[in-house]
């Protein structure tokens, strides 16, 4: 992509870029941070996407990123026709809106999810990768090859609810980091890879069944143009994807359990560049974990007398903790605070 901020003139470029896009496989910018929706046909060319007048020309970063979201997701399902029907991964994308961004973005931004099985990766209750995770490892390093230098990825770890809540946070954290570990050594270090784990606090279904158990124990791949793309959306938007169930009852005794912490920390394995200047640390997070409240619960299905009325402390959605490593808090339990730009 070509860096800089979208100048005003090719404001209607990139405006005139969404309905082509939008009308294959995007909705109409939201409001807000949207639920994603799972990817069943791309367009037959990428380029598309694109208005024809500016195809072959060289323009700003925003123009591309509908172009770069598309050609990722169909390297991604061309890599993974090579993996047995039971491991290849499920698409799924959202759009993070230009008003929940830094304003020097000045457009919306594309999210693409990829959700592989957990016994893909791991056997059950080990953050050892198994031998079947050097294949998916290289389709990732392959598309990461032959992708823009600088999309984002992050590698989120998830567990289910069996075991100690801290055990599964430790888990989901140490399979995130070994997925990420082993792309990074694969000879992708020019890229950011982040990586993060939400333990047990993010069922995607809601059921227990082994089907909706394994479901639940899953490492996804995130991308986007920015990483901050990535962290709103999983601080605005993720917990609305959750407790998924045909069952009333299963669904909402789900959403009844559902707690989160107040922080989850993102991290670069691969941190590279000078260190941070001129920002205050951020306090550790607490562990506890405390009930959707507010707006939140509202969106989830929760009356407040069914919340636990909990003082929250204010703070913004995605935070920079300036240290030798780069993270990134994701913030699921405030639901208006505002985004803030993050320096890398």
């Amino acid at each position: 992509m070509v860096g800089g901020n979208l100048p005003s003139g090719l404001g209607r470029l990139v405006r005139k870029a969404l309905p082509g896009i939008a009308s294959l496989y995007l909705f109409a910018s939201p409001a807000a941070a949207e639920v994603m929706r799972e990817v069943v046909e791309l367009p037959s060319n990428c380029v598309d996407t694109l208005p024809p007048e500016i195809r072959g020309t060289l323009q700003p970063w925003q123009v591309y990123v509908r172009l770069e979201h598309c050609d990722r997701m169909k390297s991604l399902r061309n890599l993974s026709a090579i993996l047995p029907p039971d491991q290849r991964p499920r698409f799924y994308e959202g759009v993070v809106p230009a008003s929940r961004l830094p304003s020097n973005f000045g457009t919306d931004l594309p999210v693409l999810r990829v959700v592989f099985p957990e016994r893909t990766f791991f056997n059950t209750g080990s953050a050892a990768l198994r031998p079947e995770a050097n294949q998916i490892s290289r389709i990732i390093t392959d598309l990461l090859r032959n992708t823009a230098p600088d999309v984002a990825m992050f590698v989120a770890g998830h567990a289910d609810f069996r075991g100690e809540s801290a055990a599964n946070e430790l888990l989901s954290e140490r399979r995130a980091t070994a997925v990420a570990q082993q792309i990074w050594a694969a000879g992708v270090s020019t890229f950011r890879i982040w990586r993060i784990g939400f333990g047990e606090d993010m069922p995607l279904y809601g059921g227990t069944s082994d089907y909706d158990l394994a479901m639940n124990r899953r490492v996804e791949f995130l991308f986007a143009a920015k990483p901050e793309a990535v962290a709103i959306w999983l601080a605005d938007q993720q917990s609305e994807e959750l407790c998924q169930s045909s069952d009333l009852d299963q669904l909402d005794a789900c959403r009844q359990n559902l707690a989160f912490r107040q922080g989850y920390d993102a991290e670069v394995v691969n941190p590279a560049g000078p260190k941070l200047t001129g920002l205050q640390p951020v306090a550790a997070v607490p562990t506890a974990r405390v009930r959707p409240t507010g707006q939140r619960a509202s969106r989830l299905g929760l009356g407040q007398s069914k919340s636990k009325s909990v003082e929250l402390v204010s703070q913004a959605r995605a935070q920079v903790i300036p240290n030798n490593t780069r993270k990134i808090r994701i913030d699921p339990v405030n639901p208006d605070s505002k985004p803030v730009t993050v320096i890398l």
